[in-house]
């Protein structure tokens, strides 16, 4: 693939997943600005997210990746290769929750308010960062023989273009989400139906992903954390739906 995007000279390396990471953030912090916006919020509030949301996700990707990839005396012998490469979206999910937390109590904002606003623009950020796995080989899925499959250099065989499937949908689901948003619903409503979705993707895209296994026999760990997001998330929304539907009922 692509892992180079600019070979500047003199040691000086633009790399395609840092342009589409970054990319993919600046197009969330976009998404949130617009919705704060029409929410009439707090002006400094989307600059406070992004800034929050960057270096929680950052470091809990990182964090994830390492205990994914490398032992406590495989990281100590050489540091500078664990750090400067790789990293796990789950954790970055993980990250970036708690930064939303720290935020509405710092904001005094409500957090579900919070998860409904970031919820559409982490979707959308998400599928723009695949496309930096993409063309930098990675995250690829398992041997696939469609007309659609690709070859990565360090593969022999042709495989699901997973990062791609990934971005696909995820711009599908965000324009859902962003359809719906001005809709009457209760608050909570816009995340609980994005994290359940994405959960749920999640957890069925890693089928056909060569990943990191779990210390149950068949799932990944990807998988857990992608099931435990999608019942809570689930839950939630079955709540709501409830509470929406015996209001409804009182009418």
């Amino acid at each position: 693939m692509y892992p180079v995007l600019l070979d500047l000279g003199g040691g000086l390396v633009i790399y395609s997943y840092s342009v589409f990471l970054a990319l993919g953030y600046l197009v969330a912090y976009w998404v949130v600005s617009a919705e704060a916006d029409r929410r009439k919020m707090d002006p400094t509030l989307p600059s406070a997210l992004l800034l929050g949301c960057f270096i929680a996700g950052v470091v809990g990707a990182k964090i994830l990746f390492l205990y994914q990839n490398a032992t406590l005396t495989e990281f100590l012998s050489n540091p500078g290769r664990y750090l400067t490469a790789g990293y796990a979206s789950v954790g970055g999910l993980v990250g970036i929750f708690c930064a939303l937390w720290i935020v509405s109590r710092l904001k005094k904002t409500d957090f579900q308010v919070l998860l409904d606003i970031v919820c559409p623009a982490l979707i959308l950020g998400y599928g723009i960062g695949r496309i930096g796995c993409f063309l930098n080989g990675c995250d690829y899925g398992t041997a696939c023989s469609l007309p659609w499959a690709v070859s990565f250099s360090e593969r022999v065989v042709s495989v699901h273009p997973t990062q791609i499937y990934d971005t696909l949908f995820m711009a599908v689901l965000f324009a859902f989400l962003w359809k719906i948003r001005t809709q009457n619903r209760p608050t909570g409503f816009i995340s609980a139906v994005g994290f359940t979705i994405l959960g749920t993707q999640r957890f069925l895209i890693e089928l056909i992903r060569e990943t990191t296994p779990s210390f149950i026999e068949g799932l990944s760990q990807a998988q857990l954390a992608s099931l435990l997001l999608a019942v809570v998330f689930g839950v939630r929304l079955f709540q709501l739906s409830g509470s929406v539907l015996g209001k409804q009922a009182q009418v």
